[in-house]
């Protein structure tokens, strides 16, 4: 039998609720949250130029390879950004949630961000390795935390001038790669590249890192939803939908019989019209608790609508799949619900119990287990009956007599 199996159930449905709702969850961050790491970001991005710059000037054995008037700017420069980036931080926590702050910060926070980066490229290189590097990394990253209006806000004007820069050093009207001194042999030398190397790995580390993260748990998510999906919100069992991809799969790989049981809670609208919804679906959790742990792990239990519940029995007969619906007519009659008064509600339950065929799909026998049913209720209700062909005349003959 299954031990605890609601009780399990419960606590996956609200770890998996948990995990939808909380903060960790990248993709789940309001905007200025994900300003506040896109500013991070670029703040380690410029503090790795500063190093390179310093460096840069400390050693003059490489002044040869680089423009050093624009070292010393870029140093100024980076300093500047570095600060400005680093001042957004504290507006884009501070007012988080705030409504009216979020329809313009984000633009100047992602903004400032953009434009150092789009002035790095332009000074290393429009198409250098850095800078078509950088420009793919964090356009992938921010279209994945970002809606698409605040990324193509920023990505048009920066292809536009990135674009703009490209074509003016082509024809010679701006100096392409004005940090570096790229004539004759300084451009093909290991400082080049070194330097190069140095830009891209920061980078692409960091953006690598972050879309592993986001793409890790935006899996994780979808597995956690499809879950989710498949649970009944109220009673933690499995929902209509499950149990049908249930039989689906037992049509194609069960070679051993197995049973339905169907069983519908009698007089069920009588507890929610005379002692409320909330005793109503007391009533329900209380039953699902009872099938969970009247059944063993190889069954399934399920929440078929309403008050009508459905027991999978795998490897079964039909005396076997009998004396388990009996088991749980009996266990649902001793459960202990009361009214707002103090009043005991009565709880039973009526069973259709129906042994598979293997000319029979498993709709087919559902279809039995339903007849099987309502024959249980024709009869009085709180009862197990099983389908066979006498169960069938005996439906034929009573809606004769209705007739």
């Amino acid at each position: 039998m299954k031990d605890s199996a609601s009780t399990l159930q419960y606590a996956l449905k609200h770890k998996i609720t948990k995990y939808l709702v909380e903060e960790e969850v990248i993709m789940n961050w309001g905007v200025l949250k994900k300003c506040i790491l896109m500013l991070a970001l670029g703040c380690g991005i410029h503090l790795s130029w500063l190093a390179w710059d310093i460096f840069v000037i400390m050693q003059p054995q490489y002044w040869n390879f680089v423009n050093i008037d624009l070292v010393h700017s870029q140093l100024r420069m980076n300093s500047m950004f570095l600060l400005g980036l680093a001042v957004l931080i504290y507006p884009c926590y501070k007012f988080q949630g705030n409504k009216k702050v979020e329809s313009f910060l984000p633009y100047l926070a992602i903004g400032l961000f953009v434009s150092s980066l789009c002035r790095d490229a332009f000074i290393v290189g429009i198409v250098s390795p850095v800078s078509m590097i950088a420009y793919v990394c964090l356009l992938t990253v921010g279209l994945v935390l970002f809606n698409r209006r605040l990324v193509y806000s920023m990505l048009v004007p920066a292809s536009i001038f990135l674009g703009s820069c490209g074509y003016l050093s082509f024809v010679g009207e701006l100096p392409y790669s004005p940090l570096f001194n790229i004539k004759d042999k300084f451009f093909f030398n290991g400082f080049w590249l070194i330097s190069m190397l140095y830009f891209i790995l920061p980078i692409l580390a960091v953006c690598m890192m972050l879309f592993e993260i986001l793409l890790s748990q935006w899996r994780h998510r979808e597995k956690l939803i499809q879950r989710l999906s498949q649970i009944d919100p109220l009673t933690n069992l499995f929902n209509r939908r499950s149990i049908n991809q249930c039989l689906d799969r037992l049509k194609h790989t069960s070679k051993n019989e197995y049973a339905l049981v169907l069983l519908d809670l009698d007089h069920f609208k009588k507890i929610n019209d005379f002692y409320g919804h909330h005793k109503g679906d007391e009533t329900l959790v209380k039953v699902s608790n009872v099938l969970s742990e009247q059944l063993r792990e190889s069954d399934i239990v399920g929440r078929f609508g309403g008050e009508e519940f459905i027991l999978v029995l795998t490897h079964s007969t039909l005396e076997k799949a009998q004396q388990v619906a009996e088991r749980c007519r009996q266990a649902i009659q001793q459960i202990d619900v009361l009214s707002d008064e103090g009043e005991k509600i009565i709880v039973t339950a009526s069973f259709g119990v129906a042994i598979s065929k293997p000319d029979l799909r498993p709709q087919q026998l559902l279809s039995q287990a339903d007849k099987a049913l309502y024959y249980a209720k024709a009869c009085g209700r709180n009862l197990v009956k099983s389908y066979n062909s006498s169960l069938e005349s005996h439906l034929k003959m009573d809606h004769i007599r209705a007739v």
